[in-house]
């Protein structure tokens, strides 16, 4: 497209000069940006990429520029007032604006994003509409499942773009993505032209980035927004929100032409009633205004089926109807590290999970402990993230656990154990004594081998943290490969399990 063309596709854009310029690409990464590429010099919190855009100008490169940075007269200039906003409509102008072309849900909350992503686009492709995804786990841009190694839950606006139009041409038909705060705020998902926006709940998460829980919800209600002033395509524009979360009123104050509530038992557009679960999965009956299905999910623990009802509420906004939703949510195959059941014959259960907060780890266990018959054993470790409550992780596991092992989860820059005595600190004040009910293992690998070494008959063993993860962040070096996964299948087959019975 010429820059022209795209200068004229973006409200607000105004071409200064080099309209004739062919574009192929739009990067906001100085580093990639060469010719053929428009370069969006977009503000971050740390980086202003103004400052690279007078040499890349120069050199002939396109580049997209706020008002008041003189650059040669003869460079390909876009003058916009907001490059960050910019950004994301450029992307989908240059790719033919593929949100319009697809119908689109957007999921976010501070756990079970990736699952209910996963969960609505099984729901869709089940019922025959060809759907794809982006996740923290994994994409489908039409091509087939791929395992997610950007190490980021949304990519970049340009990226998310691309992706789309990837799937228009592969003849996708809709597409669900994962929206975290940080992509909200920053604009990433902008111009995607959501029809649904779907929430799991709101807890105390990334408060290292949002200066409260208020600003934090502020961040998450952005869905709802993009949502409203979505491109209309004949499907009503849907919010589809947590009754049982904190965050329900609030964002039920949005304004938005549907909105579903969903609830494990309180009164709800769309509900679960009759819940069962065991080790193997859940079940109940799903009901959606007057009628009711029965309905099984192949995985355990309530908040999968608050999950699952998430996921049902995108699908039955895009179209689906009950019985539809409950056929595509018993034969989900579950997702990569999101309690993901490890079974070689042992007879107890050992289970992969992304629990890597105190919050999440603590509902984790609690989801567990009914389907304990002996004891339930936890291996975890707390990040180098600043927003983790370590010493609350050490609280969690001292309240859900019987026994545990605190060890190492991407230490990066820090010493381990360092974050591992904080954690320890809080297991302590709940009184649980270090040599009786826990210890600390910083070897990943030993900690998971030892814990499947104490584990009998009847107990749960629960390895949080890393899920569906494959490297892992140490102090002093680069990251190295990680798989939680094969690590417990290792341990396992060393201890005689071999999955024949």
């Amino acid at each position: 497209m010429r820059l022209e063309e795209l200068a004229a596709g973006v409200p607000g854009a105004r071409l200064e000069s080099g309209g004739d310029t062919e574009i192929r690409r739009v990067v906001q990464d100085s580093r990639q940006a060469g010719q053929g590429d428009l370069f969006v010099a977009v503000r971050g919190m740390r980086i202003d990429g103004h400052a690279y855009a007078p040499d890349l100008a120069r050199r002939g490169v396109a580049v997209a520029v706020e008002p008041g940075l003189e650059l040669p007269a003869s460079a390909p200039v876009i003058r916009l007032d907001d490059t960050r906003a910019g950004l994301a409509e450029l992307a989908a102008a240059l790719h033919g604006r593929p949100g319009r072309s697809l119908l689109v849900a957007g999921v976010t909350g501070t756990d079970g994003k990736s699952t209910v992503t996963h969960l609505a686009a099984h729901l869709m492709q089940s019922a025959g509409i060809p759907t794809g995804y982006l996740s923290t786990v994994g994409l489908d841009r039409g091509r087939g499942p791929e395992p997610n190694e950007s190490g980021l839950s949304t990519g970049e606006a340009p990226e998310v773009q691309e992706a789309m139009a990837e799937m228009v041409a592969a003849g996708r038909r809709a597409v669900v993505l994962e929206a975290t705060s940080h992509a909200l705020r920053q604009g990433r998902v902008a111009a995607c032209e959501f029809d649904v926006a779907a929430y799991t709940y709101v807890g105390h998460d990334h408060l290292d980035y949002h200066s409260d829980w208020q600003d934090y919800l502020e961040a998450k209600a952005l869905l709802i927004e993009l949502c409203r002033s979505g491109w209309d395509k004949g499907v009503a524009k849907t919010a589809v929100l947590n009754r049982d979360d904190a965050s329900f009123a609030p964002l039920a104050e949005r304004a938005i032409d549907r909105r579903w509530a969903y609830s494990l038992g309180g009164e709800a557009d769309i509900w679960a009633a009759d819940l069962r679960s065991s080790a193997q999965g859940s079940s109940f009956t799903l009901g959606h205004g007057a009628q009711t299905v029965p309905a099984t999910l192949p995985l355990p623990a309530r908040f999968n089926v608050a999950n699952a009802l998430c996921a049902a509420g995108i699908g039955l906004a895009l179209g689906l109807d009950l019985e539809q939703v409950a056929a595509g949510l018993a034969s989900f195959p579950g997702i990569s590290g999101r309690l993901e059941r490890v079974d070689l014959g042992q007879p107890f259960a050992v289970y992969v999970d992304y629990a890597h907060g105190a919050g999440s780890l603590g509902s984790t266990l609690a989801e567990l402990r009914p389907l304990t018959e002996g004891r339930l054993l936890t291996v975890f470790g707390a990040t180098a993230r600043s927003d983790h409550d370590r010493p609350g992780m050490g609280r969690a596991a001292a309240a859900g656990a019987d026994w545990f092992l605190i060890s190492t989860d991407d230490p990066v820059d820090e010493d381990p154990a360092v974050i591992a005595a904080d954690v320890e600190a809080g297991a302590l004040a709940m009184g649980r004594t270090r040599g009786r009910d826990f210890e600390i293992e910083l070897d990943r690998g030993v900690a998971i081998a030892r814990i499947l070494e104490a584990a009998r008959p009847g107990d749960v063993v629960l390895l949080a943290g890393k899920g569906h993860e494959h490297s892992m962040m140490l102090k002093g070096r680069s990251r190295v490969p990680w798989d939680e996964r094969a690590m417990a299948e290792a341990g396992l087959r060393h201890l005689g399990w071999t999955g024949h019975r």
